[in-house]
């Protein structure tokens, strides 16, 4: 099987990590050990909250690919 998306993709796995790490580290920096301690109530809860963001997120990124959409169809290709 060939994969070439994923064989490109691959070495950006560091850059995601990487940032990821950054994230981790100004949490620690803002909350330090509190979110280890939460309720797991609470963390349901954040993580859902979280999600819907995500999703909120891909709904607008999903408008704004409509509408360009809309707009390409109306440009001449010669």
């Amino acid at each position: 099987m060939t994969t070439p998306i994923s064989d490109a993709s691959l070495p950006r796995l560091s850059e995601f990590t990487a940032a990821l790490h950054g994230r981790v580290s100004r949490g620690r920096d803002t909350y330090g050990d509190s979110s280890f301690h939460r309720p797991f109530a609470d963390v349901l809860e954040e993580i859902e909250e979280e999600l819907l963001d995500v999703a909120g997120w891909g709904f607008v990124l999903w408008c704004r690919v409509r509408a360009l959409r809309e707009r390409l169809a109306d440009v001449e290709v010669s």
